[in-house]
């Protein structure tokens, strides 16, 4: 442990306590000790298909930069078995970190597939996808779609009553709408086939969610209107809830129209947060190539999940300034005149060097929270202002 003392050496004169006169305010004295512990993310290993090298190596660089400390534990092994009851067990007796996989990407397709226990998917109730369209000088800018695209797995849904369609569990629905809502995502849709719609609407009806306001919208619409809507506009709606057969169409149709053709960072929800991984309209048999805003868009979601907001909004800051100077990658185009094309790698060296780029470059994600400051009000109309720590204690890495 590092103790760092603000007196000025080892002559310094002690600080001496001063009786305030009479009348006077108190003076206001900041506490005497800090303790300043550094950040740390504890993700697992997945069992298959591990890290390729140029992956580590740009985490590593990401992780260094941001000076957060990894904790890698490996995953264990399950059987078919033992991994069916775990999907079925109504309790976890011990929280497991997420496995973080950006190189495995995963096709919407494969979420169609009927048989509730497939052990070739992860074990989760729903997934959701981030499409966020933050390359250089791109039209719109302030239309730019910010695009969280859930499903349900289809071990997750249920016959409805009466009704031979199937649409999710009251739960699985109720765990998507609300984390819908903790990201301030404000205009909410529902996309089903005309068969679903009533279905769903009273499942809605179930769980009381039906209310709107001028703040927050909730949709229920068919997927040909849905469809509709997003080729005229793709930021029509914040946050998309879509059956598991139809996500390949709506997955596709916003990769076309807004010209980002490379994976979006995906997480599976299971109870909480069980894998990270990346989502494209085709599977890859090995691991994906090294992807640089896909790589820190997930570092970034991982890192705000786990408690560290404030390294994951300056990842997120940080590629900012890199799009904002016209430095895009072969995965994110630009439609600007003016850009310099890198490799990822490079990408991630430069991002991790600092970029001589304006420090006001705006960026907005609501996947990531702003980060809770203590209010700060205004200082006493009489008297000092509060005087800085005394002693730091510092965390050894």
């Amino acid at each position: 442990m590092h103790l760092c003392s603000d007196s000025q050496g080892p002559n310094a004169t002690p600080h001496q306590a001063q009786t305030p006169a009479a009348g006077a305010p108190p003076k206001l004295t900041a506490p005497d000790l800090q303790l300043v512990a550094r950040p740390a993310l504890s993700i697992a290993e997945p069992c298959k298909q591990a890290a390729p090298a140029d992956w580590d190596a740009a985490l590593d660089s990401l992780t260094q930069w941001l000076d957060i400390e990894v904790k890698r534990t490996p995953m264990p092994r399950m059987s078919r078995l033992r991994q069916a009851s775990g999907w079925s067990a109504p309790f976890a007796t011990k929280a497991q970190p997420p496995v973080f996989a950006p190189w495995q990407c995963w096709s919407s397709v494969m979420l169609q597939q009927p048989d509730a226990a497939d052990p070739a998917l992860p074990r989760a109730n729903w997934v959701g996808s981030y499409l966020l369209d933050s390359g250089a000088a791109k039209p719109l800018q302030r239309n730019r779609p910010d695009v969280l695209l859930m499903s349900p797995l289809p071990g997750a849904c249920v016959i409805a009553d009466h009704q031979d369609v199937k649409i999710p569990r009251s739960g699985v629905l109720r765990d998507m709408l609300a984390a819908a809502q903790g990201e301030a995502r404000q205009k909410l849709v529902i996309m089903v086939d005309a068969q679903q719609r009533n279905a769903m609407v009273g499942s809605l009806l179930l769980l009381g969610r039906t209310v709107a306001s001028k703040e927050h919208t909730l949709d229920v619409v068919s997927v040909e209107s849905g469809l509709c809507e997003l080729v005229r506009n793709p930021a029509r709606w914040d946050a998309i809830i879509v059956m598991p057969n139809l996500r390949g169409l709506v997955f596709a149709l916003l990769a076309e129209i807004t010209g980002i053709k490379g994976p979006w960072p995906m997480l599976w929800h299971h109870r909480t947060i069980s894998m990270i991984t990346a989502e494209g309209l085709e599977e890859n048999a090995g691991p994906a190539p090294l992807d640089a805003a896909l790589l820190i868009q997930t570092l970034a979601l991982a890192a705000a999940h786990a408690g560290n907001v404030a390294p994951a909004q300056r990842l997120m800051a940080g590629a900012a300034r890199m799009w904002d100077c016209g430095i895009i990658t072969p995965g994110r185009g630009s439609v600007a005149p003016y850009v310099t094309e890198i490799d990822d790698q490079e990408f991630i060296a430069q991002l991790c060097r600092g970029v001589p780029g304006r420090r006001n470059a705006t960026w907005h994600w609501r996947a990531i929270a702003p980060m809770r400051t203590p209010a700060s009000g205004p200082a006493p109309a009489s008297g000092p202002a509060p005087c800085p720590a005394k002693l730091r204690l510092v965390s050894p890495s």
